[in-house]
């Protein structure tokens, strides 16, 4: 029988490794700002110790999660999700900056090409439909990273509320 931690510790990986396919799947702007999205923020909500185990990740795209009003503002939900799941307080995590700008959500993900021209003209994984490439050599170029997520996902449906 698995325990929660062998669970946590089994899943936690997968999540951490598909981040960058979500991020860059569509030109994502900030959800507070409107500015474009360069950070995924992840939430997650946990019933790992169920007969059933389950996971329901909350992904929040933001242009800057530690400086500004939309730093706070994602803090506050921050709170507010671990408030509604009974679970003590904690800080977001902090990125490791040391002056990084990290890639904007709507770029090649594996070149991080932000201008205008490549972005205008990125398609979507032909298998998965979700991961965004401004060339073939690209997307080759990132199979071995790509491929664990691509041949995972089995269906993809957009639903806009």
């Amino acid at each position: 029988m698995y325990t929660v931690s062998d669970r946590r510790n089994a899943i936690r990986p997968y999540v951490l490794s598909i981040q960058i396919d979500l991020k860059h799947n569509r030109p994502w702007r900030c959800e507070f700002c409107t500015k474009f999205a360069r950070e995924s923020v992840w939430m997650t909500s946990e019933w790992l110790q169920l007969k059933t185990p389950s996971m329901v990740s909350y992904v929040h795209l933001v242009c800057n999660s530690e400086i500004g009003d939309c730093a706070q503002t994602l803090s506050a939900i921050n709170s507010e999700m671990q408030s509604l799941a009974g679970a003590p307080p904690r800080p977001l995590p902090k990125l490791s900056r040391n002056g990084t700008k990290y890639p904007m959500a709507a770029s090649c993900v594996n070149c991080n090409n932000e201008a205008k021209e490549s972005r205008k003209h990125l398609k979507q994984c032909n298998r998965c439909k979700i991961t965004r490439y401004c060339s073939t050599d690209c997307q080759k170029a990132d199979w071995a990273r790509h491929k664990v997520f691509c041949k995972t996902v089995k269906e993809v449906k957009w639903v806009w509320a």
